[in-house]
């Protein structure tokens, strides 16, 4: 689906001479120390796309997520931002000057991604950067952007430049409506141009049906997939059989799984279905899963979009989560305003929300446990959803519909490399793939909370231990607020 392309070894190396006779003149001719320090952390030499530091974790647990398996005591070697051997921690050779990490009783895992996660645009970069850094945070070393700007183009190669600290990006076009796309004429055009300018992906929006299936015919002439909402009149089979390539949280299934004798004249569904959550045919959700697995339509389920809003927990003592603190008070402001609105809403009452709640969890199990694709999304910044930090909730609320934690990180490692095409890249710990990787103090595969118990994060070859991390989210509080 996308294509990331290969690092020539040769060119870094002597890109690496290169910046390091730069450096040294720098030196010769006074650089300010303060400076430099700015422009070169602790545990990386950047240059282009040249990440020149060996790390080296010792004695560690390696959860590869090849498989169900923890490898003990294990030697993990990193060099220019791939990962180059990997073996018993007596038996791989470590190179010399490498910076050597204590895995001693820790478990080492890919880093994770959000799939459904939101970039602000540049209106505000330092904001924009701040997000970016609350991601890689938590261990999220991957995200498939999905509220388009075309900042974002510069911010991704930025990163994969290694220029500026953040997740390796799929950029989204801007949302599709009939703002960007007027009609049926105009959208071969508009494809085509979002495809010359490099995004990833469309993000789809709100159009009508016509102009949604000039909008797939392009898609697929172009090879520019679309994902994201399905308008109503589409609804879920079209959408299918158009090709969307995925569906985010689990947009038109409950108007689907409607029954047939239900009355509904198909008008207002209420938020992601609520108003019609009570009208459900049981038999229909075995034929909903049928035709996602049969056409392998990628499924993001943001469970916590709805769960948040449905929970009892007063939206006030939510908004004191300690996560709150990286959010601008206008943003929390804003969320605990939208859930407290949400409980006077027809659609959106106590038994509406319980059913719609448990609808989705068990869309999740059931479309997991029957082969339909999955990846981890939360829907970040959305609803109480912090970047990075909401990625924890969404597993939690995942492994409660029904899921092993070992199934969770699938979404969030595996499947979500599977979904980017480039399985080859990240997603596990293997020789030659990315070094996103994440160092914990717990096995998450007895627990999935233990993912918050990191001892530091590594991407893109980058080390980040977790005092540093607590230093920089430090300063992120105290610019936000």
């Amino acid at each position: 689906m996308y294509n990331f392309s290969k690092k020539n070894i040769e060119f870094r190396k002597l890109t690496s001479l290169l910046l390091l006779f730069f450096l040294l003149n720098a030196a010769l001719t006074g650089c300010d120390s303060a400076e430099r320090e700015q422009e070169l952390s602790d545990h990386q030499v950047s240059n282009g796309d040249v990440v020149s530091e060996i790390h080296a974790f010792m004695n560690v647990n390696v959860i590869p997520m090849t498989s169900e398996e923890v490898l003990e005591n294990q030697t993990v070697v990193t060099e220019n931002g791939i990962i180059r051997a990997i073996g018993k921690w007596d038996e791989v050779e470590i190179p010399e000057g490498a910076v050597e990490i204590d895995g001693s009783g820790k478990y080492l895992m890919p880093g994770l991604a959000e799939m459904h996660g939101h970039i602000p645009g540049d209106s505000n970069s330092q904001y924009a950067e701040d997000v970016l850094f609350l991601y890689i945070s938590n261990g999220v070393t991957f995200v498939r952007n999905m509220a388009g700007h075309p900042s974002h183009l510069e911010l991704r190669e930025r990163i994969e430049r290694n220029e500026l600290t953040g997740p390796t990006i799929l950029a989204a076009t801007p949302w599709l409506n009939t703002d960007i796309v007027p009609s049926v004429e105009n959208a071969e055009e508009v494809v085509q141009r979002f495809k010359e300018e490099g995004y990833d992906h469309m993000k789809m929006g709100g159009v009508p049906r016509d102009i949604y299936i000039a909008i797939a015919e392009a898609s697929r002439e172009t090879d520019l997939p679309f994902a994201g909402h399905i308008p109503l009149e589409v609804g879920l089979v079209t959408a299918i059989e158009e090709g969307q390539t995925s569906i985010d949280h689990y947009d038109r299934y409950v108007e689907f799984l409607v029954a047939d004798d239900a009355g509904w004249n198909g008008e207002n569904p209420g938020f992601f279905g609520s108003a019609v959550s009570g009208m459900i045919d049981e038999e229909k959700l075995s034929k909903a899963v049928e035709m996602t697995v049969e056409a392998g339509t990628w499924n993001v389920p943001t469970l916590s979009l709805v769960e948040h809003l449905a929970s009892p927990e007063p939206a006030e003592e939510m908004g004191d989560w300690p996560e709150m603190r990286y959010m601008p008070n206008d943003v929390v402001e804003g969320w605990i305003r939208s859930k407290n609105n949400f409980k006077t809403r027809d659609d959106f009452q106590p038994e509406a929300t319980d059913k719609l709640v448990e609808i989705r969890q068990r869309l999740t199990r059931e479309l997991f446990h029957n082969g339909a694709p999955i990846v981890l999304g939360s829907d970040a910044p959305q609803f109480f959803n912090v970047p990075g930090f909401s990625i924890h909730h969404e597993m939690q609320m995942m492994v409660n519909a029904g899921l092993t934690p070992y199934e969770v990180l699938l979404t969030g490692t595996v499947n979500a490399a599977e979904y980017a095409g480039t399985p080859e890249e990240f997603g596990t710990v293997q020789e030659n793939r990315r070094a996103d990787l994440i160092l914990l103090e717990a096995n998450p595969l007895t627990d999935i909370s233990n993912v918050k118990k990191r001892a530091g994060v590594m991407v893109r070859g980058v080390w980040w231990p977790e005092s540093e991390i607590q230093s920089e989210l430090d300063a992120i509080a105290d610019r936000v607020n």
